[in-house]
């Protein structure tokens, strides 16, 4: 399983749209691997994570032949934040804006916000749709062409039922974990009653030095869920650990966050990072 990093920040962006802070004026200066994007992934070129306002950019950017957005037929979405859901973008979708024939569907799968946010986008445009909806519940697996796709309970917004992704394929098995604090209790029940051993996990990390924990974590809460999942077998020594989703508001830009993270034994995301589990 590979997964491809397409963005890495928190919903400002590294660096953020107005701020001149520290974190965001050297990100400026150095540029490189500092220059981060909202958040969103791509696993095997064929499951999509979110879909924030920079996925055409992600589009460009990947040379197309690395992220081949036309061809993306699965997208899960986290939660309806506007960084991790832009939806009005999906209208282009439909005829008139594609000129090829016919519009293949998307299948989208979440939650009870993000389908409101698509019928009102179709009832505002009165347009036909080509996008189909899936509610995600959770710990109700969702098969999705060869991959198992298991929808979990994230801590982060209270006023929306907020989801992050485990994902099988082959034998191997990824944890996609964002926007999300430490996870609540019935997750860690779900851990304790499958065997699935994570070959590869991506933490939150928006809070980057400081603890957080309730609605994202930082490098402490990170260190906590990873021992967590060792201890309920759901990983191992050989499991590979990465953070992601940073904020400006953590203080630290890639070359120093990398040099804390790396004590940890923790890798850092960046804009562009593939990884192979």
């Amino acid at each position: 399983m590979k997964l491809l990093y397409l963005g890495t920040a928190a919903a400002e962006g590294i660096p953020a749209v107005f701020c001149t802070c520290p974190v965001c004026q050297a990100a400026r200066k150095l540029k490189g691997k500092n220059i981060r994007t909202r958040s969103q992934a791509l696993l095997d070129g064929t499951i999509l994570f979110d879909f924030p306002p920079d996925s055409y950019a992600h589009y460009i950017a990947g040379g197309f032949s690395q992220f081949d957005l036309p061809a993306i037929r699965h997208l899960f979405i986290t939660h309806s934040h506007m960084d991790h859901f832009y939806p009005d973008e999906l209208q282009l979708r439909r005829p008139v804006f594609v000129a090829s024939s016919p519009v293949e569907t998307l299948h989208i799968y979440g939650n009870r916000a993000v389908e409101k946010a698509l019928l009102r986008l179709q009832e505002e445009e009165q347009a036909v749709p080509c996008n189909d909806f899936c509610y995600a519940k959770p710990f109700e697996p969702i098969e999705a062409d060869a991959y198992r796709i298991t929808p979990l309970s994230a801590l982060h917004d209270r006023k929306e039922e907020c989801l992050f992704y485990a994902a099988e394929n082959g034998g191997k098995a990824l944890l996609y974990a964002h926007d999300t604090g430490i996870f609540p209790d019935p997750v860690w029940d779900y851990f304790s009653g499958t065997k699935i051993r994570f070959n590869m996990v991506s933490l939150d990390c928006t809070a980057i030095l400081h603890k957080d924990g309730g609605n994202h974590m930082g490098i402490p809460d990170t260190i906590e869920v990873r021992k967590r999942l060792i201890d309920l077998g759901a990983a191992d020594k050989n499991t590979v650990f990465v953070l992601n989703h940073f904020s400006h508001n953590g203080g630290l830009n890639h070359d120093d966050l990398v040099r804390v993270a790396e004590k940890e034994g923790f890798t850092v995301a960046y804009d562009g990072l593939e990884i192979e589990a």
